[in-house]
């Protein structure tokens, strides 16, 4: 299938959503009829009403913004959403649309427990994957999907939407011209009031932790984009006073009051160091109970840069060693404009060949740094390196074998703190 830009005709990838519940329709179905490398063939949830609603959402869509484009006179990309919403095919099965579709790359859009295997079963028919974060419950599955990237031959991008947030994206911008000097620390807080809404999220067999897992990740992976993916995180430490702990004891889950086991707050530290001993540091929270750390900011050796918000718009307000300030304004930036960057980026590496700049590496070692960030609560917020960590879990593979990831995740959420 192509795609008519004028005389230029580029080729579109051919993509299939696996789990299309909440993430896949507030932010990765509005993106998808605006990324013109992409075609949507496939849907596939175990739920048959999930997957009816999600096919009638998709396509009233697609009709809307084919009505959109013939308005404007674009009448070849209005009969190519049409087409598009009317191909669009359904699946209650992984391996039946693996196996059914010529499909160039999937977007697994899962809970947790699911990323690992499914995005193994299809790099295993020679399918690209891409991934909602985080990459997996533990960092042992995510060995296993790397194993089946390197097997495979195939691409694999680590979702992390905020790599293409013109609010992040321009802080890196900023960061890498120098303007702050170089990068000391940075502060990133993940915090909201907690997603009642689905309870898988509280259950840790299925969710593979709390809030640090799910939120925080966004601060992890992004605070070392800030910091130079060319450096390694190091050390990680909880940090006082909350470390990582249930903040709030009982939420409405499925209509009713209950306690939960996993982290609805957690504060963490971590080092990220070049090749020759220069580091930086980030502060992360990953918060389901609200902020409650210094809001966002990164701090150079002369400057300071941080996001705010003004009349609706989005201000990177940078200070620098004299108190002086200046304004770049970004305008009305929306959430889902990063997922169309991320849409967008691996469907491009997709049709260059090229790997992803977040990559299957870059998804393990942030699973890697959440759960070191257990291993410190765990320890009475000592410090623990990754190389400690992923001894600790290399260890619990070769004692429990196949069991392994589910060891490991009990083990770790043992130290979770009740405040």
């Amino acid at each position: 299938m192509l795609f008519r830009v004028g005389v230029k005709k580029l080729e579109r990838v051919r993509i299939g959503v696996i789990g299309v519940g909440g993430i896949f329709r507030g932010a990765h179905l509005p993106a998808y009829p605006n990324v013109k490398e992409a075609k949507l063939v496939s849907l596939c949830d175990i739920s048959e009403d999930i997957l009816k609603e999600s096919q009638k959402r998709t396509k009233k869509l697609y009709l809307e913004k084919a009505r959109m484009a013939e308005e404007e006179g674009n009448t070849d990309l209005s009969q190519q959403l049409k087409e598009d919403a009317e191909s669009l095919r359904t699946y209650n099965n992984v391996g039946d649309m693996l196996s059914k579709e010529d499909l160039d790359l999937v977007d697994i859009c899962t809970p947790t427990k699911f990323h690992s295997s499914i995005a193994i079963e299809a790099l295993k028919h020679g399918v690209n994957v891409m991934v909602e974060k985080p990459m997996a419950r533990t960092y042992l599955e995510c060995l296993e999907v790397i194993e089946a990237v390197k097997d495979s031959g195939k691409l694999y991008q680590h979702n992390e939407n905020w790599l293409y947030s013109p609010i992040w994206y321009s802080m890196k911008k900023f960061i890498e011209s120098g303007i702050i000097g170089e990068l000391q620390l940075t502060f990133l807080a993940t915090a909201h009031g907690g997603p009642e809404w689905a309870t898988w999220f509280w259950n840790p067999e299925i969710a593979g932790g709390g809030s640090l897992l799910d939120n925080g990740v966004h601060a992890i992976t992004y605070s070392w984009f800030l910091s130079g993916f060319d450096k390694r995180p190091t050390v990680v430490k909880a940090v006082e006073p909350y470390g990582i702990c249930i903040r709030m004891k009982t939420r409405i889950l499925q209509g009713r009051f209950k306690p939960f086991e996993v982290e609805d707050d957690a504060h963490v530290i971590i080092r990220f160091e070049d090749k020759n001993g220069a580091w930086s540091t980030a502060h992360v929270e990953g918060s389901w109970s609200y902020r409650d750390s210094l809001d966002t900011r990164a701090i150079g050796t002369n400057g300071i840069i941080r996001p705010i918000q003004r009349e609706g718009e989005t201000i990177l307000e940078i200070t620098d060693a004299m108190g002086r300030k200046k304004e770049v304004n970004l305008g009305k930036v929306t959430w889902t404009q990063s997922f169309q960057g991320e849409i967008r980026n691996m469907c491009n590496c997709v049709l260059n060949g090229t790997k992803p700049l977040c990559d299957e590496h870059i998804g393990a070692e942030t699973t890697a740094i959440v759960q070191s960030a257990y291993l410190s609560q765990k320890k009475g917020k000592k410090p623990v390196t990754l190389d400690e960590f992923k001894r600790y879990a290399l260890e619990i593979k070769e004692k429990e074998g196949k069991n392994a990831p589910d060891v490991l995740l009990k083990e770790l959420l043992k130290g979770i703190a009740r405040w």
